[in-house]
């Protein structure tokens, strides 16, 4: 049963506790990316390069990690990014931003439905089946496209139940994972040997080292992407902003010392040439190193809870967004449609229509995504710092407020600028002449939104920025 309460009657139950506010930000962050992209990592920034660039990426998210938990203790509605850039910029800015977190949250999730495909198939030999076909030179497979299809479904069904259920289920699952990185983690120091890690930073040059830590640098965002995930939630939320504030950062510092222990640990474990053969040595260095795949099957196991807990926490931030678009009449109503446990069914089928169109290029496309959801959270973050800079002018108190002053906020939006613009010319360098794939999804992206845009500026127009400003908070439903 769908509620069809009209956007300015939608309103979300608030139901997530401080511990599972932790668990989605965490889980969200730290998903499968890891075991999918370590070996590219390594292998272009060698090990200490991609753990400076990785340390170095944690502090710029960090400062921009602040500028979130204040903007959610000032604003915690539905949405997240879209009520502070309408706090920045007005309507447009709210309905840029709008579109180019449905695009990032819909390619986040395609990464997911994509990568577990591989994961199942370390765990059960044979399970991905037959080539179907082949997509951006890689080889598509039967049982990938199955396995990532039914998962799909199943976390749309799951948060179709509403959001208490999903918090649930991710705190669980996360607390369940943080055990098994822990355990795994410890085996790895215990097996390391530091010749491994030789050459510390590829290149023969200085200028061809920072060339290297640079371009893992320029992924920074990929890897930590998911704490903002927290801040389309925040309306959801059932302790104090301030509790909350306090979680998101911890589960970005918790994510960062997970990363750079796991980096440095697991390559460690075999001379890098070795590594760089691995289609996923963040698992299968143990079996080498060991001589028994005991531990390697944990890490997959781990990386497949990974993979669940941010494919849910971006499923709920992804949905989120298309139900704030909905609510403030900067997409179709029907969007901010609630069902009767409360949960946004048209936008939960959205994303859920576009993660399994998606899951049909493979892995192909998994490096554009990368770049493409980086690039685009630069934006993002960008717009978020600043509009903490407005909001403080405004003079109103928060009950979390970003340390550091003014000078942290234009540090985070320093930081913000040179992620996306690394990010987005990165891949020309990559592409050898041709258009990046990424910057023609970019492109077609933009069209359709501001085609869209233009089709409908009388509605969106009609309102005040006054008047969108009070539904995309749901104050209109009070």
């Amino acid at each position: 049963m769908v509620l069809e309460m009209g956007s300015e009657g939608a309103k979300l139950q608030k139901s997530i506790s401080a511990p599972q506010y932790f668990a989605v930000s965490f889980g969200s962050i730290v998903g499968v990316a890891w075991i999918i992209i370590m070996g590219d990592a390594v292998a272009n920034a060698g090990a200490v390069g991609t753990a400076i660039a990785l340390a170095i990426g944690a502090g710029g998210v960090l400062l921009v990690a602040l500028c979130y938990a204040e903007m959610a203790a000032r604003l915690p509605a539905a949405g997240g990014e879209i009520v502070y850039a309408q706090a920045l910029g007005g309507s447009g800015a709210a309905y840029l931003t709008g579109w180019t977190l449905a695009l990032v949250y819909t390619a986040a999730c395609a990464f997911q439905a994509i990568s577990i495909g591989q994961l199942f198939g370390l765990l059960f030999p044979g399970i991905e089946g037959p080539v179907a076909y082949t997509m951006l030179g890689s080889d598509v497979r039967l049982g990938s496209l199955l396995i990532g299809a039914a998962l799909t479904i199943g976390f749309s069904l799951l948060a179709l139940r509403g959001v208490r259920g999903a918090a649930v289920v991710q705190e669980w699952v996360t607390y369940l994972r943080i055990a098994l990185m822990v355990g795994f983690l410890a085996i790895a120091m215990i097996y390391a040997d530091p010749a491994n890690l030789q050459p510390l930073i590829p290149g023969e040059t200085s200028a061809l080292k920072f060339a290297a830590v640079l371009s893992m640098l320029g992924t920074a965002p990929f890897w930590f992407a998911g704490f903002n995930a927290a801040a389309t939630a925040a309306e959801e939320c059932s302790t104090s902003m301030a509790a909350a504030g306090r979680a998101l950062i911890l589960a970005v510092v918790g994510a960062a010392v997970f990363y750079i222990l796991l980096v440095l640990s697991v390559s460690a474990l075999v001379p890098v040439a070795t590594l760089k053969e691995l289609p996923l040595p963040a698992a299968q260095a143990f079996e080498l190193a060991m001589g028994s795949p005991i531990v390697a099957k944990l890490v997959l196991i781990t990386a497949v809870l990974g993979s669940m807990t941010a494919w849910n926490a971006l499923l709920l931030a992804g949905s989120r967004v298309y139900f704030a678009l909905g609510r403030a009449h900067l997409s179709p109503a029907s969007f901010a449609s609630l069902n009767a446990r409360g949960a946004p069914t048209i936008a939960i089928l959205t994303v859920t229509a576009a993660t399994l169109a998606a899951l049909t290029l493979g892995r192909g496309f998994i490096l554009p995504i990368v770049n493409i959801v980086s690039a685009s959270f630069g934006i993002i973050y960008v717009a978020t710092c600043l509009a903490v800079l407005k909001m403080r002018a405004t003079g109103e108190n928060a009950s979390f407020t970003a340390p550091g002053g003014k000078p942290l906020v234009v540090c985070g939006v320093v930081f913000s600028v040179i992620i996306a613009i690394v990010a987005l010319v990165q891949p020309w360098f990559a592409a050898d002449g041709n258009i990046p794939p990424e910057w023609l999804t970019l492109g077609c992206w933009g069209l359709i939104s501001g085609a869209v845009w233009f089709g409908a500026r009388s509605r969106i127009m009609a309102l005040s920025d006054e008047q969108r400003m009070a539904l995309l908070k749901g104050d209109a439903a009070d």
